[in-house]
């Protein structure tokens, strides 16, 4: 090991990558955080406002474990501001969590309607909600597109998920591992 004191550790990170095909170097590198570019604040108005701490309760609720009162705090706060996109970002991922999985499509669907056009938190975090979604129904070529997307609006999961997601880099971790530890058929 005093071999390797000498290097980077994104030089480690990228050795551990090669010995551990599931490894990405996101993984192992420290994580810059997300980048989200500066937005408009939400509107003020009381709608807003009401929403904004029905749906917080409702997250302390469904941390606590009290998924359907939870659920009731959320819908009533999607109710009192429908065009907010952050409740129905919320109410999805309770909704995910109680295995409500086309539901909380639904309303990925509808937060993403309301974020159209916009480089947003808001945004960002509905599609990585619908990538996970999509990659745990076994689409990956439309999760791969969320999770671009987000990517690009700053989601430091996001990109996570992109380099994990990509067929040819892990094929080349796969390869390389099989070269390191001297197996004589590498399959392809």
């Amino acid at each position: 090991m005093a071999a390797l004191e000498h290097l980077s550790e994104r030089d480690k990170a990228v050795l551990r990558s090669i010995f551990d095909p599931t490894a990405t170097i996101g993984d192992v590198v420290e994580d810059e955080g997300d980048s989200f570019a500066e937005e408009e604040p939400e509107p003020s108005t009381d709608a807003y406002k009401e929403s904004s701490s029905l749906c917080a309760q409702g997250v302390r609720l469904a941390e606590a474990g009290k998924l359907e009162e939870a659920l009731e705090l959320i819908t009533r706060g999607v109710e009192a501001a429908p065009d907010r996109a952050a409740s129905y970002n919320d109410r999805a991922q309770l909704l995910r969590l109680m295995q409500r999985d086309d539901e909380a499509m639904s309303d990925l669907d509808r937060a993403l309607q309301l974020t159209a056009g916009h480089k947003s938190r808001a945004r960002a975090l509905a599609l990585c909600q619908r990538g996970v979604l999509l990659r745990k129904r076994g689409n990956d070529d439309d999760a791969r597109t969320a999770f671009n997307e987000a990517a690009l609006l700053g989601s430091s999961f996001a990109k996570k998920q992109v380099v994990e997601m990509n067929p040819y880099a892990a094929l080349c971790n796969q390869m390389l591992s099989q070269v390191m530890r001297g197996e004589k058929d590498i399959t392809l």
